[in-house]
């Protein structure tokens, strides 16, 4: 028996057969009782029409193809206007002589009264190759012949599993994900069986390609997430591969245990294979790593500075003093510019002491771009206020004096620069050059906010993002992490104010900047996935700062380096179109906007599914289309557990661990 005819015998119910056809549609002649017999026809479920006959042996085909159709609606007969006004004589009839519909029509009326029709789209055809092979599909049909040689039939919960889940090479690469699931009532597919079809998807679909995981809030993105971030972790195992991934968290999800989940990703692995950085971490868990940085590291002055605007703009930006503050222009100037650079060193030297006044701790000054630990910085200022500054007993040593009488002084501790700062403000005025120019700006900005309680205070919020003895730049870290092969969780949900999005945005510029610099120096891509929740914050549709803006660079050159891209968020719309364009793997849940789904109906054929995503809310149901499988496929994803985590490590070479959460946030 060919291999189509095979499927056929599987157990595939009858329901009726084509009685017009086209390339795009095909009209189906059915009755209730085969509908009844095969367990119910759901919209949007697969119907397979074949050319053949029934025998002894089974059901034969004529042509050795087959086509793959779905039921998009229902459809007129052709003498439905008679049906009409025999099914209304009927109801008028037993209503009227209060007797049951049977018993005011004869069999042959009942006969003609139950056929209906589906009104389906052609989605393709499978056929054997000429020279033997797997079964191969295309989109579309080569031919139309008499429609009255095919017969339909409803796939059998075997045969569903395998459409949904072509092509199935049977590989190491694939993952069950889910089951087939066409509606939100599920009574007649639980009775037929067809409520357990497996669905299985390649794990290499969604490596170094773009995935959109898409439905409104508690609609299970973040569980499609963890699963298919836990297959990877388990594909890379098994194939012996790196691939590392990265999760950026902003709700804290990801990076702990629950009891939704009864485990969590950070199970996946141990801390040589599965990190968490986290604001305020003081390493007492190895797992867990600090994601502050130094405030006092050169190599950070601008990403300090920002987090210090950031946070005084949030609180107390509507006062004139702050302005002014958050106005300063940190960008260094050249030295050949002498009174401009005076002035901007000492207001930096400003912000290092106001920082210092602001609780931020620190033994020296550290540059982690030179891997320098107690560098000094450099200002310009006269022989006369140094002086008068050393003068005090408790300020002696803390500066070195420029060699030969110059105006260039240096300190090396965040203390000196607070008493220098201090020292500079109380006395109000300062040189700019030789000629003993006055000039209160930028430094005198620094100085109108010492006396400030309040936006110290705001300066205070971010102390818990200081990290003195912090070695190497988170970033740096990350990269290595990538690397290695390991699963980096950046979790967000402990920073206040504009520090998280600051954060990540410099992990994703120096991703790109080191994937970048290998592609120059022809060097192998490192192969890793970058996974974003809450992307509509992000890939801002119509952003005028493309290129400076590292999410929008990130979606435009992933694929260049290799990068995998998952993002989720709740609105199609606010994702730019180029992005949604170049991405491969979709996954959809319920969406509640016309708005939404009108913009996803542009995209492969949701406009299908359109309806349904409005309409049904379950959890976890999801219309999904990959970038090897051929028609999007309605499924509920399964439910991410504990045998998941552990299947994962049993193939990475670690030990099972007993279920239930014992660590972490519950």
């Amino acid at each position: 028996m060919s291999p189509l005819a095979s499927l056929i015998n599987k157990g595939c119910s009858p329901i009726g057969g084509i009685y017009q056809l086209d390339y795009s549609r095909a009209l189906v002649l059915t009755d209730d009782h085969r509908k009844g017999e095969a367990g119910g026809v759901p919209l949007g479920c697969y119907l397979l029409a074949v050319a053949g006959k029934a025998t002894g042996e089974g059901f034969t085909l004529d042509d050795e193809e087959m086509i793959l159709l779905r039921v998009r609606g229902t459809a007129p007969l052709p003498h439905e206007a008679d049906l009409v006004q025999t099914r209304l004589a009927v109801v008028r009839d037993a209503t009227n002589s209060q007797q049951t519909f049977d018993a005011v029509t004869d069999d042959l009326t009942l006969d003609e009264l139950q056929q209906s029709a589906f009104d389906c789209e052609v989605l393709g055809t499978f056929y054997a190759p000429a020279n033997g092979g797997p079964l191969e599909f295309g989109a579309d049909i080569d031919n139309v012949t008499s429609a009255a040689r095919y017969e339909v039939f409803l796939p059998s919960s075997e045969v569903l599993s395998w459409l949904a889940s072509f092509p199935d090479t049977g590989g190491e690469d694939e993952l069950p994900l889910g089951v087939v699931r066409f509606s939100s009532t599920r009574r007649r597919s639980a009775v037929s069986g067809t409520d357990q079809a497996a669905v299985r998807v390649h794990i290499s679909d969604f490596v170094s390609r773009k995935t959109a995981v898409f439905g409104m809030t508690r609609t299970g993105k973040s569980n499609t997430i963890k699963t298919l971030v836990t297959a990877i972790h388990r594909y890379a195992s098994v194939r012996g591969q790196r691939i590392g991934q990265v999760i950026f968290d902003p709700q804290g999800e990801y990076a702990n245990v629950n009891k939704q989940d009864g485990t969590g990703l950070r199970r996946l692995g141990d801390e040589a294979t599965v990190r968490i950085y986290r604001f305020g971490a003081d390493n007492s868990d190895p797992q867990i790593r600090p994601l502050g940085m130094n405030f006092f590291d050169l190599a950070y002055f601008d990403v300090a500075a920002s987090f210090v605007n950031s946070s005084v703009l949030e609180q107390y930006g509507s006062y004139a003093y702050v302005k002014n503050f958050t106005s300063i222009n940190w960008e260094e100037p050249p030295r050949t510019s002498p009174s401009e650079w005076a002035a901007w060193s000492r207001a930096r030297l400003g912000f290092y002491g106001l920082l210092s006044l602001c609780e931020f701790r620190a033994d020296s000054f550290s540059d982690s771009s030179a891997s320098q630990t107690g560098p000094e910085i450099e200002f310009v200022w006269s022989k006369q206020d140094c002086d008068e500054f050393e003068s005090d007993q408790r300020h002696r040593g803390m500066i070195s004096r420029p060699p030969g009488g110059g105006t260039y002084y240096k300190i090396r501790t965040p203390q000196a620069a607070r008493a220098v700062t201090l020292f500079m403000a109380k006395k109000g005025s300062w040189n700019t050059s030789s000629k003993n120019e006055k000039d209160v700006r930028p430094f005198g900005f620094i100085a109108e906010v010492l006396s400030r309680a309040s936006v110290k205070a705001a300066i205070r919020t971010l102390t818990e993002f200081h990290t003195a003895n912090s070695q190497q730049r988170v970033e740096e870290q990350v990269w290595d992490d990538m690397t290695n092969g390991r699963l980096s969780i950046v979790d967000l949900s402990y920073g206040a104010g504009d520090a998280p999005r600051i954060i990540s945005e410099n992990i994703v510029n120096h991703i790109l900047n080191q994937a970048n610099a290998r592609f120059r120096n022809d060097d192998d891509n490192v192969r890793l996935q970058v996974v974003v929740e809450e992307a509509h914050n992000l890939f801002e549709r119509g952003s005028k700062e493309t290129s400076s803006n590292p999410w929008v660079r990130l979606s435009k050159e992933a694929a260049k380096y290799d990068i995998g891209l998952v993002y989720a968020t709740q609105e199609v719309t606010s994702v730019d179109q180029r992005i949604l364009s170049n991405t491969s793997n979709w996954l959809v849940a319920h969406l509640n906007s016309d708005n939404e789904t009108r913009e996803l109906s542009h995209y492969y054929d949701y406009k299908t599914w359109a309806e349904s995503l409005r309409r049904c809310e379950d959890v976890g149901f999801v219309r999904m289309k990959t970038y090897s499988g051929k028609y999007i496929v309605p499924i509920q994803i399964a439910r991410f557990d504990h045998d998941m985590i552990n299947q994962a490590r049993i193939a990475a070479g670690l030990t099972p661990l007993a279920a239930g959460p014992s660590e972490g946030r519950e």
